[in-house]
């Protein structure tokens, strides 16, 4: 919990310049092999993780996080969740603590653009933006240019704060989450 607060601090009241990198949010794969772990099956592609969870049927999700490199914190956790039977997306948007309720955040991935997505709750790892995510947004993430997007988020000093989404493997990584969500069961090994 204080990690979280130092990060907040220092991202959410501009001390210090920041590097912002992204990663897939993946667990080792040894980890996802173990037969107590929730993970039946992960892939990394480019900067986002595939992974399918142990419950009835097949529940996959596409993630990625970002970290600031300096302190080694995360700042931004995205995960996305393509729901067959209505044919639709949903998305979970982590960020850090701190931020103004009031201004929400903003998703823009190129020309694409999705303002004021209000809070929904925060915990001790952040605050959340959740929902049904259009397919317009979809669509554009999986161009292949631009080869980033990125949240904006206004801190409650009012200094806003650009958190970027890398794009690269989140198409091929998307056909991925919905081949595994069209099998029957969750897959049972780990991929390579």
């Amino acid at each position: 919990m204080l990690r979280h607060a130092v990060f907040a601090v220092v991202a959410l009241t501009g001390l210090g310049a920041q590097t912002i990198c992204a990663s897939a949010a993946s667990p080792p794969q040894a980890e996802a092999a173990q037969a107590n772990s929730p993970i039946s099956q992960s892939r990394t592609i480019g900067s986002w993780t595939v992974r399918c969870y142990r419950t009835q049927g097949s529940v996959c999700d596409l993630s990625q996080i970002a970290f600031e490199r300096q302190q080694n914190l995360r700042v931004l956790g995205v995960s996305i969740a393509f729901l067959p039977d209505k044919n639709l997306y949903t998305g979970r948007f982590v960020v850090p603590l701190l931020v103004s309720f009031a201004k929400g955040m903003t998703i823009e991935i190129g020309a694409f653009q999705l303002p004021n997505l209000k809070f929904r709750r925060c915990e001790r790892d952040g605050c959340y933006v959740e929902g049904v995510l259009p397919p317009q947004m979809i669509s554009a993430m999986s161009q292949s240019a631009p080869a980033k997007g990125t949240i904006k988020v206004a801190a409650v000093n009012g200094k806003i704060v650009t958190i970027p989404i890398a794009l690269d493997g989140f198409a091929d990584g998307l056909a991925q989450m919905k081949q595994w969500d069209s099998q029957k069961g969750a897959p049972s090994s780990a991929a390579p």
